[in-house]
């Protein structure tokens, strides 16, 4: 883009026919600094950032570039989605607080040669116009644009934003993220297929770090960064996220511009599970990569989230059955996922899903054996208030970590419907959510969809729930929200019928 901008402030003096007020800066950072570990940005660090939501979702991101416009991707405005239908959310960091401004668009307007096909963008870029005028303050603040002159290769670039993780259990993070990402050279972009046929170098840049990138949610969002020529003081907008293929995959750089890490995905306090232990467990994988847990119920069923296919193709997912560790898949059983039914009333907010029950079918059917095993069912309406529950799964150990090579556990405390509504989460709970928690021990995001068993006297274990949801990981305020089985029995043996399973007496 050749044209120079200008940040328009609240005065009257003309820069290039740009009003600007040299009594204010674009591209301050706020007077907070960045929690250590990259992960949490501490509150209103980057003031310029905002997010565009569609009714209750988050839809994309943005950055304010004056006190009367943001600066997003024009797909952000295309398919389906009219400029009028969003609402632009300023001054936030916690999406639970509701201190932040929330302002209507009046007008938003695409370059007039923006196009798209079913990979990529051209000319992904938008302004919209806001409802009435910003007053800049600590928390409210332009970000700077650069000059045409002005060269970012070799910079720490920022990407940041609220965005979705697919791997995870929460539809978007709560807090503000970020991470760092370097720029990619285009030739070595290009080296994939994919970019080769769409990458478009004078309108396009890739930006990429291994195991960190921008994801669903965090398209329109800004890619900054500080420069030299004023002594690393103000951060420029040097792109907008625009598009890529999957999320933080190794040679699949975020391209156009990028933004934010990929969330946590871990069983927090949890320890090495005994091999073959919980032989109903199953690892599903995304591109082979982990993707979400699930669990045996027939020779030919899983029963999982249904977060984890809403969004998601199941064709491009595999499951591994009698899986131990990663490191050893001699005696996996692996299949493909031929159908996948998802609750009918499974709904969603930027904080929780409803209803959040899937039932997978595999293209062929597992016999059972020592490794292999269905979980048992419920009956209905069976209450496990007060007992212990026990969640296993292979998901991340740390933040920006791997996943975990072997199968994990933890213990966790089921809570009564009471004391589920009695904590910070009661305005967003359904008597079809059960509560869990124990003091430094929690489900976290790609654990999704895996089981909340519990012991039974009779010596079996039974699927008391479905990792769902949470805020955080492991904060007393918050325990862990999972799906209660017990209410679909009559759904999962519905949608399971021809599927063969062990006796549960």
């Amino acid at each position: 883009m050749k044209q120079i901008w200008f940040i328009l402030c609240l005065g009257t003096i003309l820069v290039n026919g740009q009003k600007v007020n040299r009594s204010c800066e674009c591209g301050v950072a706020g007077s907070n600094r960045r929690i250590v570990g990259g992960t949490t940005v501490q509150p209103h660090q980057y003031p310029w950032l905002v997010s565009l939501m569609l009714g209750p979702k988050l839809h994309c991101g943005g950055a304010i570039i004056t006190d009367i416009h943001i600066l997003t991707a024009g797909h952000c405005i295309t398919f389906g989605v009219h400029y009028r239908d969003l609402t632009v959310n300023v001054g936030m960091h916690d999406r639970l607080d509701t201190s932040f401004q929330v302002l209507r668009v009046t007008n938003g307007v695409k370059h007039p040669e923006f196009t798209s096909n079913a990979v990529r963008d051209i000319n992904d870029i938008a302004i919209l116009t806001l409802n009435k005028k910003l007053h800049f303050s600590d928390k409210v603040h332009p970000i700077c644009l650069p000059t045409a002159d002005m060269d970012f290769k070799n910079f720490a670039l920022t990407v940041a934003g609220w965005g979705k993780t697919r791997q995870g259990a929460m539809t978007s993070s709560r807090y503000l993220l970020e991470t760092k990402v370097k720029m990619v050279d285009g030739e070595k972009c290009r080296k994939s297929a994919i970019y080769r046929d769409n990458l478009v170098t004078d309108t396009m840049m890739c930006a990429y770090s291994l195991g960190k990138d921008a994801c669903q949610g965090d398209s329109g969002g800004p890619l900054f960064a500080t420069h030299s020529r004023t002594t690393n003081r103000k951060w420029y907008q040097v792109g907008i996220v625009s598009w890529g293929i999957d999320c933080a995959m190794p040679d699949y750089p975020e391209c156009g511009r990028p933004a934010e890490s990929i969330a946590a995905v871990r069983i927090v306090g949890g320890r090495r599970a005994e091999p073959h232990s919980f032989p109903w467990t199953v690892a599903i994988l995304k591109n082979n990569r982990m993707h979400c847990g699930g669990a045996i119920i027939t020779n030919k069923h899983v029963l999982s989230a249904g977060h984890c296919f809403k969004w998601d193709n199941f064709t491009n997912m595999e499951t591994l059955i009698g899986l131990d560790t990663f490191d050893d898949l001699s005696n996996v059983a692996r299949r493909r996922i031929t159908n996948v039914v998802i609750h009918e009333d499974f709904t969603t907010t930027p904080v929780r899903d409803e209803n959040d029950i899937a039932i997978a079918t595999l293209n062929e059917p597992v016999k059972f054996s020592e490794i292999i095993v269905p979980i048992c069912l419920p009956v209905k309406k069976q209450d496990f208030t007060g007992l212990s529950g026990t969640i296993v799964g292979w998901g991340r150990v740390g933040v920006e970590a791997s996943s975990s090579k072997v199968l994990l556990k933890a213990s966790l405390r089921l809570l009564s419907d009471e004391e589920c509504m009695n904590s910070n989460l009661k305005e967003h709970l359904k008597p079809t959510m059960m509560c869990a928690f124990s003091k430094g021990k929690d489900g976290c995001q790609g654990d999704s969809g895996g089981p909340l068993l519990v012991f039974e006297p009779v010596g079996k274990y039974v699927q008391a729930g479905i990792v769902s949801w949470g805020i955080g990981c492991a904060d007393p305020r918050y325990p862990g929200v999972y799906t209660k089985v017990s209410h679909y029995i009559d759904w999962i043996q519905k949608h399971s019928e021809g599927g063969l399973t062990c006796d549960n007496n």
